[in-house]
């Protein structure tokens, strides 16, 4: 890889040691912030991939990082019970008001700690399985363990709640009801099926750019439309009932089904551990039906898996990085293939949004950089198979861009330039544990 002079090239150890101090200078406490300013408060998938960072140092802290993130999970008594294992995709353990929309704006003043009303991609159960596996002296295994036994039954609660109120007939595809939800935000796939949604009338003032430049952001009009969506989630009284009946906006999201997937095999297995036989079954007649239906959401022309508007039934058939999961998830067909072809296209990894389809932007947030925890997803789905190399291919990509250019929250996948937040918890954690060879 071609390095431009103006770049300082980080030593493999003294890069860890950055990487370190992110996750330190990101600590409140129990739980990381993804960057500060930019993300004030604890997000959902943030945390898992933190928590890895943590393990390579600092077990303790890391396991620590659930624990505080499940304090946030919904109960039997919120939202009449119907909601019992949702886990949010903030989790506002104290206020700030460098970010919107802020704790005030969900309706959600009578939970403690307060939260934001939609979740994200539900990896825990994954990460949870790659700590225990790390964890290799028998007083490292003995504490996982502990720790397993009080955080599995919670994420049992909690992939029970997607599929009970994201797939009530039991269709094997959970659906997406707002586009934060992704973690992808403003993928090029969801401009379909947001065209359908109304624009809020109401007033807000967004916080975002005042850290990050406008051209890395989202524009107004997608936030006049998610911002309706996180109000119509509200007025819906959060019943996933209604919500499934009348939201605008419903997707089968290929990311969030690719990651519950794979989280729900790993999940399993953490039951046989725990001798828990019959959640460990529930869950595989769930990633059986998965396994069939996702077969719905090819795309013929882009050789991946795509998302789907589960209102008109249509393939939202953009080529994005969610769709390069499909071995990580274990569907029938793979990914390396099409992977390969992406890595000829671009010099600095993978990125979110394929360079050569409609509604590609290099800069964009998910509309085309390179993000480092995706690529991270992305490569473990190969390691240990026929296509191992080229999960090292992947590996060598990252490790070098981050060594030149440290652990920003995107990268501009055509000149490897850092993009967004600065000091990024997830991206150092990737670092560490991945990376590194923590």
């Amino acid at each position: 890889m071609f390095i431009p002079k103006e770049f300082t090239v980080y030593a493999s150890e003294e890069l860890a040691e950055k990487a370190r101090q992110t996750l330190k200078d990101n600590d409140r406490g129990g739980y990381t912030l993804p960057t500060d300013g930019l993300y004030p408060f604890q997000w959902n998938w943030d945390a898992g991939i933190s928590a890895l960072g943590w393990l390579t140092f600092d077990p303790p802290r890391a396991w620590q990082e659930f624990h505080t993130l499940f304090k946030g999970m919904w109960g039997t008594a919120d939202a009449g019970g119907a909601n019992d294992g949702f886990l949010a995709h903030i989790i506002f353990h104290k206020d700030s008001d460098s970010y919107f929309p802020g704790p005030d704006q969900w309706g959600t003043e009578a939970l403690s700690p307060r939260t934001s009303s939609i979740s994200q991609p539900p990896l825990h159960a994954t990460m949870l399985r790659w700590m225990l596996e790390a964890s290799r002296s028998p007083e490292a295994r003995q504490l996982a363990m502990e720790h397993l036994r009080v955080l599995v039954p919670q994420l049992l609660r909690h992939h029970a709640w997607w599929y009970r109120c994201r797939d009530p007939q039991g269709s094997g595809l959970v659906v997406n009801i707002h586009p934060w939800e992704t973690g992808m935000d403003n993928s090029p796939a969801w401009d379909v099926p947001l065209r359908k949604v109304p624009e809020t009338t109401r007033p807000y003032v967004r916080q975002d750019t005042r850290h990050v430049d406008a051209s890395m952001r989202p524009p107004k009009a997608f936030y006049d439309r998610v911002v309706y969506l996180m109000d119509f989630n509200q007025q819906a009284g959060f019943d996933p009932d209604r919500i499934l009946r009348d939201c605008p906006y419903r997707v089968h999201d290929i990311g969030i089904i690719s990651i519950l997937q794979r989280a729900s095999q790993d999940l399993a297995a953490l039951c046989d551990l725990l001798d828990l036989s019959d959640p460990a079954q529930q869950l595989r007649r769930q990633v059986a039906r998965t396994q069939a239906a996702v077969e719905g959401l090819w795309s013929q022309r882009w050789q991946q898996y795509v998302s789907r508007d589960a209102i008109t039934g249509e393939l939202l058939d953009h080529p994005t990085s969610a769709g390069l999961l499909a071995s990580y998830a274990g569907f029938s067909r793979g990914s390396a293939d099409t992977t390969r072809q992406w890595l000829t296209e671009t010099a600095y990894g993978l990125p979110s949004t394929r360079v050569n389809s409609p509604g590609f932007e290099a800069r964009r947030y998910w509309r085309g950089p390179v993000w480092q925890h995706i690529n991270m997803l992305i490569a473990k789905g190969f390691e240990g198979g026929p296509d191992d190399a080229l999960a090292g291919q992947i590996q060598q990509s990252s490790r070098e861009l981050l060594q030149r250019q440290g652990f920003h929250e995107y990268f501009d996948p055509l000149t490897g330039d850092g993009l967004g937040g600065a000091h990024f918890s997830w991206t150092a954690a990737t670092y560490l544990f991945w990376l590194h060879g923590g």
